[in-house]
């Protein structure tokens, strides 16, 4: 919907307004300020329910309480009717407005009351409260200045990185943890000093002697690895009730004032999505794919779906010399260095930009009912962990106590059930949100997108997590998302392309850049030397030398660089400066 700033602890605007500006890619439609003494609050908006009226910030009937919402409350309706009921007056038919009366009816457990994704910011007089979703759909980070003690805000980490105080270095510990993991935790970010604020917490913001005083409070508990209780109907019953479930989901999900599209990648989620939508809508609607070559399976199987609903399909092809001039600027996007496997969704997004502003997604079905290889035995993520835990230890590197929980989990046995419950666990936490949810939405909103992810709707997920772990995999068999594909063949009715989408192999979204990025192996093959891995100071964490080059490209942009792309800066040019032989050193920040 937006992208959000702030600050706590000065009255100088300029902060603030520098990081609106470093978002106005979240939101391009329009601009708007707060500023209450000591707290500024900035937003960025992408204009999608109450397009001409829904301006932030936005403010409760006196004035004294303000907000800036990024995401959308799904279950706006419903609490504004409630809200007025209790006397509340609303100026504006937008979603965001509900927020600030919730704030007013509820104070800091607003949250409990919210169906949605969203990244919230409310001033209220002399404190700052801050609140994220529960799965961490939408990103909001964080740091508090060492000088001034002054805290600042915003969706996205280069936001931060435009202000002169915020000084980017290589943060050691999460670097280690990432090294392990593919991903961060314990809400750091590969730059020290700069937090996420974690999924289903919120912050309080207060003046103290010594700077801001930080009160950050869980209000949603995720998954702890226990087997989830019996409903006590069979596990084709539960089918059913998730299918309507998520059928009213979908309802929610189509809510705005603009046209809505869908993601569609001829897998067995994004077609279930675009079956429901048709039922719900009783329309077509544009859907969009995107693979490396025009006779990708997945091209295929969604343009036999999308031809049977009647759906106005696009598939978008770009040629590997657009792949390569992507990466730099995806890098940015995502700030983190990848695997690249988000990078088709930058390029489709950046397609959709202008056409747009909303798509459906079917991210997160695969860590919810269990689609992942590991379910059926593939230990390559644990054998991953464990060689990288030796190589970690040779550096005088280990991972964080958060880290190696996970570490522990990944290489449990899983073949009984209590382990699958614990790695499912996993795999809706830290996973879910840095390897999937963060990328999606930072890839869509760098071109004024907005991702909706049906999946994990609160209510889908607090009935799926419920679920008996063999109703949703069962490893012996080989068995994956069993529950997910009744429910799609219920809803096929027939035997079509919905049901081959539940009977085809997986392949899914990251295979639509696996051809490029093979391509691009055998480019840096090519181009780099053979050491190159050995002569970096921290080279042996990267199994490729693909790996170490999109490090070093992520260090570039956002230590050297604080968080832009250099106008001359290509990956060709970079891959040869670092063939002949420029290598930063990389501890502590030192450049």
């Amino acid at each position: 919907m937006c992208g959000i700033a702030g600050s706590f602890g000065t009255a100088d605007r300029t902060p603030v307004r520098t990081m609106t500006e470093a978002v106005r890619h979240r939101g391009p439609d329009a601009t708007g300020y707060h500023s209450g003494g000591v707290l500024q609050l900035g937003s960025a908006r992408l204009s999608i329910i109450d397009v001409d009226g829904g301006t932030q910030p936005i403010y409760n009937e006196t004035g004294e309480i303000c907000a800036v919402v990024n995401g959308e409350i799904y279950n706006y309706r419903e609490l504004r009717d409630q809200l007025a009921a209790r006397g509340h007056r609303f100026a504006t038919g937008s979603d965001s407005e509900v927020v600030v009366h919730l704030y007013e009816a509820y104070g800091e457990r607003c949250v409990d009351h919210l169906r949605g994704m969203f990244a919230v910011a409310i001033s209220d007089r002399d404190r700052l409260f801050l609140a994220r979703d529960r799965l961490g759909i939408k990103p909001l980070h964080y740091t508090v200045l060492a000088g001034s003690g002054v805290l600042l805000f915003a969706s996205e980490i280069k936001a931060l990185l435009r202000c002169p105080e915020v000084r980017p270095e290589l943060d050691l510990q999460a670097f280690a943890d990432h090294a392990v993991l593919t991903y961060e935790v314990d809400n750091r970010t590969l730059l020290e000093g700069i937090r996420s604020l974690p999924p289903g917490h919120t912050m309080t913001v207060m003046s103290g002697e010594r700077g801001p005083r930080i009160e950050p409070v869980a209000y949603h508990c995720p998954p702890d690895g226990a087997l989830g209780a019996d409903p006590g109907s069979g596990v084709d019953e539960a089918a059913g009730q998730l299918l309507d479930l998520l059928r009213d989901t979908v309802r929610f999900h189509l809510l705005a004032d603009v046209e809505v599209g869908l993601t569609l990648s001829g897998g067995l989620d994004s077609a279930l999505l675009a079956v429901l939508m048709r039922d719900v809508t009783g329309r077509p609607f544009r859907a969009y794919s995107i693979v490396d070559h025009a006779d990708h399976p997945d091209a295929v199987q969604a343009a036999r779906l999308a031809a049977c609903l009647g759906c106005r399909h696009e598939v978008v092809v770009p040629r590997f010399q657009d792949y390569l001039a992507a990466i730099p600027h995806h890098t940015r996007a995502e700030e983190a260095p990848s695997g690249l496997g988000s990078l088709p969704s930058y390029l489709l997004s950046a397609h959709l930009g202008g056409q747009i502003k909303v798509c459906l997604n079917g991210e997160g079905a695969d860590e919810l009912f269990g689609g992942y290889a590991e379910y059926a035995g593939n230990r390559e993520r644990a054998r991953h962990a464990r060689a990288n835990l030796q190589v970690l230890a040779s550096l005088g590197l280990s991972p964080s106590h958060r880290a190696q929980e996970i570490v522990d989990v990944l290489t449990r046995p899983q073949l009984i059930e209590a382990d699958l419950g614990a790695l499912f666990a996993v795999n809706l936490r830290e996973e879910l949100t840095l390897h999937h949810l963060e990328p999606l939405d930072k890839c869509a909103m760098a071109h004024g997108v907005e991702m909706r992810v049906p999946y994990l709707d609160d209510e889908v997920v607090r009935f799926v997590t419920a679920l008996p772990v063999e109703w949703k995999v069962d490893s012996l068999l080989g068995i994956q998302k069993r529950v997910l594909k009744l429910a799609a063949l219920a809803a096929a009715g027939h035997p079509g392309p919905l049901a081959d989408s539940v009977l085809r192999r997986k392949i899914g979204g990251p295979a639509a850049g696996f051809r490029y990025r093979a391509m691009l192996d055998r480019l840096c093959e090519e181009t780099l030397p053979e050491d190159y891995l050995d002569r970096h100071e921290l080279g042996r964490c990267f199994a490729t030398k693909r790996e170490l080059l999109i490090f070093e490209l992520f260090y570039e942009i956002f230590v050297n660089h604080r968080g832009t792309v250099p106008e001359d800066l290509t990956l060709p040019e970079f891959m040869r400066e670092r063939a002949r032989g420029r290598v930063p050193a990389m501890r502590g920040g030192v450049r």
